[in-house]
């Protein structure tokens, strides 16, 4: 029987005339293998230097569901997946007029449900609208002042350094965490006063670290939480669940003065218009606050951490930000967003080292679709690694060189405006796009305004991009700066 299957997979299958690996179009447990270090990223960009723009990366038999109604729809024998490198991949996948679907990818945490995890569409637009109320301008407005309170306490442990080295690795994570706890659930997990990893924080990132190389063997990751849930990385996986329901247990019982997004999720779960019984509101508040936990801040950090390296790697351009920034008031979020060295620095850091490197897969439509003359059918998992495609000719001019300039005085350097789509396109952007944009922009401008940053003496940052794993967001490597005060 396994002989028949792998013959079947490899000489009858209808993605057989794609290329890729044989032993990927054999099973995705190679992948897996291939995969075990974290480091999908490269992976993949090795597979598009050696199969090109359209190659076959395997997938075990999984049940579908019809986007309309939920139920299952066909079932997809054997490895059906396609990685696409190609710059109108956002587009194919997600924008206007596309028939995709989310891959079972997103049903990782079920039986809790939200917006980013949901994958019959009506449903997602539906649950979404309480999102883009949370999240809205005017929302962030409100959430400014505590915003700029915890940059405030960043800035205390850089100036408590006095020049001595430090590593954003930790500050910049100890901030991204802090400040979702406050503003999420008026709840601070208070690691930049005590210098400290949360212990559940902590229990997050080993979790996620599961995703690493099982990330795309959804079966695989639903058999270790059925049957696993006390041992290994699954046990922390159980523990942070645990932790994001308990935030939001905390929060129910009390009702503070200032607004928070948990206030939303809160509301709607009091209306429960969304859901008929109680388990299926509790699901969905649950499913908001592991969403708001884990993409919230396990996305902003990996990215200030980024920002402070190209800082240190590019001191020229730092200097041109300094310059543009220095006179600028914080609290103009507005104003911050027009400004375009500030801006075109993080566009640059974000094009050549996205926060999710690789993850994102959607299923075409029974009819299948059509991308720049390639037909791929129907009920095939489709993934489009931003690290390559950001990093492609096609894309960009001089693709791996860190070019500013790119985004504000040298516009024919990019070749596909389309492209570059860190937070996606359409309507499965990801609505947290201003929240983290405007965090970056103002920890760049306060701290910028009041430090030179330097590679710490004997610091290359080499480990940034050398020790990067691929874990749902990308992990640099450890790295340290020295921030010197301005004279």
């Amino acid at each position: 029987m396994l002989s028949s299957i792998i013959i079947y997979r490899l000489f009858f299958h209808r993605l057989r005339h794609f290329p890729g690996p044989r032993l990927g179009a054999a099973s995705k447990l190679w992948s897996v293998y291939k995969c075990r270090d974290s480091r999908n990223h490269l992976f993949l960009d090795e597979l598009n230097k050696k199969y090109g723009t359209f190659v076959r990366t395997g997938q075990l038999c999984i049940h579908e569901q019809d986007s309309s109604t939920g139920q299952a729809a066909q079932r997809i024998p054997g490895p059906a997946e396609i990685t696409i490198f190609h710059p109108k991949a956002w587009e194919a996948l997600d924008g206007a007029g596309n028939a995709n679907i989310r891959s079972d990818w997103y049903d990782i945490v079920h039986p809790r449900i939200s917006p980013i995890f949901s994958r019959i569409e009506e449903d997602h637009t539906e649950r979404r609208k309480v999102w883009n109320r949370a999240l809205s301008m005017k929302s962030i407005r409100e959430y400014l002042p505590r915003i700029l309170q915890q940059i405030g306490t960043l800035e205390s442990i850089v100036a408590g350094m006095e020049g001595q080295p430090i590593s954003p690795n930790d500050i910049m994570q100890w901030f991204a965490f802090d400040s979702m706890g406050e503003f999420a659930f008026n709840e601070s997990f208070d690691m930049m006063k005590t210098k400290n990893w949360h212990r559940a924080i902590i229990q997050q990132r080993s979790a996620l670290a599961i995703l690493g190389s099982l990330n795309h063997t959804v079966w695989a990751i639903r058999l270790a939480f059925a049957f696993l849930g006390r041992f290994w990385r699954v046990k922390d996986w159980m523990g942070m669940i645990s932790f994001c329901d308990q935030c939001i247990e905390r929060r129910l019982q009390n009702a503070p003065a200032q607004p928070d997004i948990a206030s939303y999720f809160i509301e709607e779960f009091h209306n429960g218009r969304n859901e008929k019984n109680w388990i299926g509101k509790k699901q969905l508040l649950s499913g908001n606050t592991v969403s708001v936990i884990v993409g919230g801040s396990d996305t902003t950090g990996p990215s200030l951490i980024l920002v402070w390296y190209f800082m240190a790697s590019y001191p020229e351009y730092a200097e041109r930000v300094y310059q543009e920034v220095k006179n600028i008031d914080p609290s103009d979020i507005t104003g911050l967003s027009k400004l375009p060295c500030l801006n075109g620095f993080i566009n640059e850091t974000m094009r050549l080292i996205p926060a999710a490197l690789t993850m994102g897969t959607r299923m075409t439509p029974a009819q299948g679709m059509t991308i720049d003359g390639t037909y791929i059918p129907g009920g095939i998992k489709l993934a489009a690694p931003k690290y390559t495609i950001f990093r492609s000719e096609r894309s960009f001019e001089d693709p791996l060189s860190f070019v500013p300039e790119r985004w504000y005085s040298r516009p024919e350097m990019i070749r596909d405006k389309d492209s570059f789509a860190p937070f996606g396109v359409g309507r499965r952007a990801c609505v947290g796009k201003n929240l983290a944009l405007t965090q970056i922009r103002l920890v760049v401008t306060i701290l910028l305004s009041r430090y030179i940053v330097r590679f710490a003496p004997g610091e290359t940052g080499e480990a940034v991009e050398r020790d990067m794993r691929d874990q749902l967001t990308a992990q640099p490597g450890r790295y340290e700066v020295v921030f010197e005060p301005r004279g």
